[in-house]
């Protein structure tokens, strides 16, 4: 069994990470990332064909990637994402959902039309751009501070009382 994860992201700037980065901005911060992109991250267990597979069950399902408006592409360990300018220090954080019923859905529809999926995980990767010389684990620090919601004045991106939050890669 293969595990396939693809990131797909929107052609244009997309309005979700341009908003949270100027609600982050409006906060102030003393370290503010200076990028902020979003994915959508599928994940794909496959019993046969591995990446071949993905992209065949890809190029039939466009509520999955939609080529007039997003890119997408295979992703892995020591992996850099389209549109990341390298003299940043890229931290990635992955929200998911705990109870999940889009990856439910799309594994159960999957199967049905005879694709060699035996499940799939759909979440969302943020990914935080600071600057190169920040020390690795205060920008890790910073980024899931940003991310999981304690307080009324802290966290954007997820509820912990619903979403699980895990660094990616």
């Amino acid at each position: 069994m293969d595990s396939i994860q693809i990131a797909i992201r929107l052609k244009t700037p997309d309005p979700q990470a341009v908003t949270a980065l100027n609600a982050i901005r409006a906060m102030r911060l003393q370290l503010p990332p200076l990028k902020l992109q979003r994915h959508d991250l599928w994940e794909f267990e496959v019993s046969s064909g591995g990446r071949n597979a993905v992209s065949e069950l890809i190029g039939h399902f466009t509520d999955i990637v939609n080529p007039n408006k997003q890119l997408w592409l295979f992703t892995g360990k020591d992996f850099s994402l389209a549109g990341e300018d390298p003299e940043l220090q890229w931290v990635g954080i992955v929200v998911r959902d705990y109870v999940d019923s889009v990856s439910e859905n799309w594994t159960d529809l999957l199967k049905r039309r005879g694709f060699p999926v035996e499940s799939l995980r759909y979440s969302v990767l943020w990914r935080f751009g600071y600057l190169k010389d920040t020390d690795e684990a205060l920008t890790k620090k910073m980024a899931l501070d940003l991310s999981v919601s304690n307080t009324r004045a802290g966290g954007l991106f997820s509820n912990p009382v619903s979403q699980e939050v895990s660094f990616w890669i």
